[in-house]
This record gives structure tokens, C-alpha cells and sequence, in this order.
């Protein structure tokens, strides 16, 4: 199923929609960091969390992330419009995907995907805050034990991640998932996403594509690896197959 043409359909475009949907969505993150009482550590807590997601271009990242905090205040309705579109084109192919796999109904009605959809990036939103805030939090109680600081960020980068599979699992699909099912399929992706973190650096390296792309190598760097990262979404719903008769009787 991973390498059948309909997944990889559905795939390219979550990944393309990602991208579409990511600087938008960081540029809400960051006006919401700036309000906070720790405004002044929640732009290094930020780049700290997001260098776990996207576990590559650092420099870049940090360059795009201090553009952003400039411009936060003046472009935030404009970037809430992008994601209402992106968001809707990542997490209906999600949705479908995931019914392809657990055997829902192919589609929901329209409007009901895109509140949805909006519903969901609106989460992942708060999640990276909760993770800003935990980075924080690390960060502190860790100025005498750097490695706390350290291990602190990537624990709460791996709680977010495991929260929004567990959440995507048991929301998206109009299958008969439940939580159990949810949960189990979530530690299947994330601890998968994990081990594909390390290997998509390493054969990043390899690939040289800044030598093909110029100044695009970071975008043509990102879809990569939200198509690799929504290959695993898949990945651990078909490692987490839905009870049989459940099946049935939704159908």
C-alpha cells in the first residue's frame, strides 16, 4: 500500500500543502510567543523545537524564523487565510489516506474536512506552543544541567509529535477508531518518525541538492520530508489494523 499509486497521489499532496501551510502557521506561533510572559525566551524555545521537527537547514530555519518575528504583527490575517487553504489540502488526502487504510467511508461532506481541517492545524498550533512553553520551562530548571536543557527539548518535541499522530489517528479518519487503536498507532509513528529523522539527514547530506535547486533546496528539503513524514503517518496505521466486525458494522 505504501508504494501504490494512490497513496503516492495523496501523499505529494500532503507534502505540497505542508509547505504551503508551514511559514503561515509559524508566523501565527510567533505573534502568540510574543504575548507571553516569556516572550523573550519563546523565540529560542521556538528554533529549538522546530530544529527537532525538521531536523535539517538549521541556519536557514533560524534566518527564516527572525524574518518572521519582524513581520508578525502585519501579516497575521493574511497568513490565517493560507492556513484555512493549506490546511484542508493536508488533512483531507489525510483523511482519505487513512480511510484507504482502516476501511471508513472514502470522503466527508466539504465543509465538515475543512473545519476539521482547520480544527486540527488549530491544535497543532497550541501543541507547539505547549511545547515552546515546555522548552522553556526545560531550559530554566536546566541552567545548572545543560544536558537537562538539552534532553528536556527533545522529550517535549516527541510528546507534541506522538500527541498530533494520536489525534490525527483517532479524529480524522471516518473509520471506527478508538482510542487504544489511536494510541497504539501513534507510538508506531512516532517512534518510526524518529528513526526516519536520522536517516533523511544523513541521506540529505548525499543528495547535494543545493547543487541541483540554488536558493530552492530548502523547499525541495521540506516536501521531501513531509512526504517521508506522511509515508509514516500511513505507516503506522497499517501496523494498527482496525478490529474486523467494527469495520463492517461502520460500513
Amino acid at each position: 500500500m505504501l508504494i501504490s499509486r494512490e497513496i503516492a497521489v495523496l501523499t505529494n499532496a500532503i507534502a505540497f500543502n505542508f509547505l504551503l501551510c508551514l511559514f503561515p502557521l509559524l508566523l501565527v506561533i510567533v505573534a502568540v510567543s510574543q504575548q507571553l510572559p516569556f516572550s523573550r525566551r519563546a523565540s529560542t524555545a521556538l528554533l529549538l523545537v522546530l530544529q527537532e521537527m525538521i531536523p535539517f537547514d538549521h541556519e536557514a530555519l533560524a534566518e527564516s524564523l527572525r524574518g518572521l518575528s519582524r513581520t508578525a504583527r502585519t501579516l497575521e490575517a493574511f497568513a490565517l487565510v493560507l492556513i484555512v487553504w493549506g490546511s484542508s489540502g493536508i488533512f483531507m488526502p489525510v483523511e482519505m489516506v487513512l480511510n484507504r487504510a482502516w476501511g471508513g467511508r472514502i470522503h466527508r461532506d466539504f465543509w465538515k474536512s475543512r473545519l476539521l481541517a482547520f480544527l486540527m492545524t488549530t491544535a497543532g498550533g497550541v501543541l507547539a506552543i505547549l511545547s515552546v512553553s515546555l522548552t522553556v520551562a526545560a531550559r530554566y530548571l536546566g541552567q545548572a544541567l545543560p544536558a537537562l536543557a538539552s534532553y528536556g527539548t527533545k522529550a517535549s518535541a516527541l510528546l507534541v509529535t506522538w500527541l498530533l499522530f494520536f489525534l490525527i489517528y483517532r479524529l480524522i479518519p471516518d473509520a471506527p477508531v478508538g482510542s487504544r487503536v489511536a494510541m497504539k498507532a501513534a507510538l508506531w509513528a512516532a517512534v518510526a518518525w524518529e528513526g526516519a529523522k536520522y536517516a533523511f539527514v544523513i541521506q540529505l547530506g548525499r543528495m547535494n541538492l543545493q547543487a541541483f535547486y540554488g536558493p530552492l533546496a530548502l523547499s525541495v528539503s521540506l516536501i521531501l520530508w513531509a512526504y517521508l513524514s506522511s509515508l509514516v503517518l500511513v505507516f503506522g496505521a497499517l501496523m494498527t489494523p482496525v478490529d474486523g466486525e467494527a469495520r463492517t458494522a461502520h460500513r
